[in-house]
């Protein structure tokens, strides 16, 4: 066998200790050319290894050989050669990941310019080097099948970027409670009385959102994304998403309840008809701050 038996690679490039069995070696030839088949770019045996040794189910898998999907091989192989600035493998990414998001996008309603603006932040953000000549970032997010929906999760915030820079709408304080009841005298006061200190809670507890509610929120209400989209992206049921959204909203209304009953001195009645003003339009406040964070 010319040059080290591509077991020895591939342990190498694991972050735990594997044997580098003949079989395993075995198992990558065999893997190597079946995938390199029916690509359109190159990428060695050792550069395959390589990569799949880094994805810890692909990894788990070949040690215990079991079978790898093709779209996860084949993932990696385009990560591989992108890394090695392959020309073919940057038209293969092209083609395959960014040529569609003008239909990915369209709930957007973005113009050419604003598509390609979109299209140019997510070469960046994935395909060039890091820091230090760091491998790009599309790297470590290959070997699952899913690169198609983070590259679109990367699109769609990169949209939503410049959608808040040419809108910079601002809501003020009042925004937030005013957009989230209807004219109610009784709650007038208690609406005048607190709407500083509301917002301050409000945001506090938008910030305090796990990272995925927060982005799910983003995505959907200011981007448009629809639950069918964010479920393909994150690959779950739709129910999941509407699971996901509605556990966000839930825990901002709690956390700002808990904020408000610290802050202020409101009997349990004002804060039972502050927040059930608030609750029964929130995505409205929740888009509008979010608005007034990121714009």
């Amino acid at each position: 066998m010319e040059g080290p038996p591509l077991a020895a690679v591939f342990a190498a490039a694991c972050a735990s200790p594997v044997a580098a069995t003949d079989a395993l070696d075995g198992r990558l030839r065999a893997l190597h050319a079946s995938t390199v088949a029916g690509l359109p770019f190159s990428v060695t045996p050792e550069e395959l290894a390589a990569g799949l040794a880094r994805v810890d189910g692909l990894r788990d898998a070949l040690v215990a050989g079991n079978e790898v999907a093709p779209e996860a091989a084949a993932e990696v192989a385009l990560a591989a050669a992108l890394a090695r600035g392959d020309a073919k493998a940057f038209a293969c990414f092209e083609s395959r990941y960014i040529d569609g998001l003008g239909a990915a996008l369209s709930r957007m309603k973005l113009d050419a310019d604003a598509l390609d603006e979109v299209r140019q932040a997510v070469r960046e953000k994935l395909l060039l080097p890091g820091e230090d000549g760091a491998a790009p970032r599309v790297v470590a997010y290959v070997g699952e099948g899913r690169l198609e929906g983070l590259v679109r999760v990367a699109a769609t915030r990169a949209a939503l970027d410049l959608v808040r820079r040419e809108r910079r709408a601002v809501a003020t304080d009042v925004d937030l409670l005013d957009a989230a009841t209807e004219h109610d005298p009784g709650l007038d006061a208690l609406k005048r009385r607190a709407q500083g200190v509301f917002r301050e809670v409000f945001e506090a507890a938008v910030r305090g959102l796990d990272a995925r509610g927060r982005t799910l929120l983003r995505l959907h209400l200011l981007g448009g994304v629809t639950l069918e989209r964010l479920a393909a992206m994150h690959n779950v049921h739709r129910a999941t998403v509407v699971r996901w959204l509605a556990a966000a909203r839930e825990d901002v209304l709690k956390a700002t309840r808990a904020g408000m009953r610290g802050r202020m001195a409101l009997t349990e009645a004002e804060l039972d008809a502050l927040m059930g003003a608030v609750q029964s339009r929130i995505d409205l406040s929740v888009e509008r701050l979010l608005r007034s964070q990121e714009g």
